[in-house]
């Protein structure tokens, strides 16, 4: 009998729940600065393209969902990364030690299909967050709402 096809399957569901349990972990860590984001007043919102960087800092990963895409929503001292209808995934920065600038970046963070993005770094409980916002709105009024919520401009990039 041939174990291989059964190891693969073995090996790719041991990598979904160790993927699963990670995700349930930075969640449960992170339940007092979402109580802390969420409980202040919405100052700006926007759908956008929001790509987050990857495990271990390697690439970036699109924030995507069929029913609506991502959005941003910043408020008083907070920022709140997620995907519209509360599906999945959600990043919550405080304001006050996070930084950001104007950048580019494409398809997979490489240059294919540029577009103008702030790229947002800031700590959540669990770690470093680092993000790529193109807002369908002006770029300007994300800054503007990001600067008042705390978030340090900053030249150049990582």
């Amino acid at each position: 009998m041939d174990w291989g096809p059964l190891a693969f399957a073995i090996a790719v569901i041991a990598v979904i729940l160790i993927a699963f349990a990670l995700q349930e972990i930075r969640s449960v860590r992170n339940k007092t600065l979402e109580s802390w984001v969420l409980n202040q007043p919405v100052s700006y919102s926007t759908r956008a393209l929001i790509r987050t960087r990857g495990s271990a800092g390697i690439g970036w990963v699109s924030m995507k969902n069929p029913f609506g895409g991502a959005q941003m929503v910043v408020h008083t001292s907070g920022i709140e990364l997620s995907l519209v209808g509360g599906i999945g995934r959600r990043w919550f920065l405080p304001g006050q030690g996070s930084s950001m600038f104007v950048d580019h970046m494409g398809w997979g963070g490489t240059t294919f299909a540029e577009r103008e993005c702030i790229r947002l770094s800031g700590y959540d409980a669990s770690g470093l967050v680092e993000a790529a916002i193109s807002p369908r709105g002006p770029i300007d009024e994300a800054w503007q709402a990001l600067l008042l919520a705390g978030v340090q401009p900053v030249e150049g990039a990582w």
